[in-house]
């Protein structure tokens, strides 16, 4: 059996982190350039809602300051995953994978896994989450790469890509949903569950939508397109669009209870393994 990693931000499966609930807007916060020139980069408050385990950013090329191409590289992080909101991006891995992750992609690496951005489309937009917050970039296709990094040397990139014969309807909490899984459940040791969800005119959100309810995990997600109606006690029902991303901690009660036909979100869950627990009847 492969032994379990060490993530040196200190959480794992059993001790997960847990996550202050919040609501950022597509249109809060500022655009800033940031590592990769060419790209400019808007924060979703991950850092301060995790007290610096993750660092969550809203990514776009802009072409201002460079091609946002990069050198070869690795991060001294415990996590590492973006997802491709919009045209493509080009990478190499150092397993002699070059890939053209477009609409729809995502993409796992592990720590100290070496690889380089080689083009961008003039459309690229996307989400990317680091752990920690702190963590390090090291340059050049021959840079030395730490002990630590044998730890995780098993581990390879995770690349899936948005396909209709990857989703799975009622592989996750509601029977209904159609699930995809963007791998990240093995690799990081039960950390970290990431899928998308969406609806179809097959079987279509049920009126109550899931009744009010909470989960032993942390969680956020990020409706791709549509909207959601989410309902918590003692606070106004809020309408979270397409580019939004709400943060809910770690039994924090709500209800989805209403949702356009066409939605679909990213969800990331912390850990990976989790209950739902009912609240009050639908």
């Amino acid at each position: 059996m492969t032994p379990a990693t060490t993530w040196r931000s200190g959480w794992d499966m059993d001790n997960p982190l847990d996550i202050k609930t919040e609501l950022v807007r597509k249109d809060g916060g500022t655009w800033e350039q940031g590592p990769v020139a060419g790209l400019e980069y808007r924060d979703l408050h991950l850092a301060a809602n995790t007290d610096g385990a993750l660092v969550g950013r809203h990514v776009r090329y802009t072409g201002k300051e460079g091609d946002a191409s990069t050198d070869w590289q690795f991060h001294d992080a415990d996590f590492q995953w973006f997802f491709v909101l919009n045209g493509s991006i080009s990478v190499r891995t150092e397993d002699g994978q070059d890939l053209v992750l477009d609409k729809g992609a995502s993409a796992y690496q592990p720590p100290y896994w070496r690889y380089r951005i080689s083009a961008v489309s003039d459309d690229f937009e996307g989400v990317e989450v680091f752990g920690p917050s702190d963590y390090g970039t090291v340059t050049g296709k021959d840079a030395p790469k730490p002990k630590r990094a044998a730890e995780f040397a098993h581990l390879k990139g995770v690349y899936t890509f948005d396909r209709p014969d990857a989703y799975v309807r009622g592989d996750g909490p509601r029977r209904w949903s159609l699930y995809r899984d963007l791998g990240t459940r093995i690799p990081t040791d039960g950390r970290v569950h990431i899928h998308i969800i969406k609806l179809d005119e097959i079987e279509p959100s049920p009126p109550g939508g899931t009744g009010e309810h909470y989960h032993s995990m942390a969680q956020f997600f990020l409706p791709i397109r549509g909207w959601l109606d989410v309902a918590r006690p003692g606070e106004p029902n809020q309408r979270v669009f397409a580019g939004d991303l709400m943060t809910l901690s770690r039994g924090s009660i709500h209800n989805a209870f209403d949702v356009s036909p066409d939605y679909m979100t990213l969800e990331f869950c912390v850990p990976a393994e989790y209950s739902t627990v009912a609240t009050a009847a639908k």
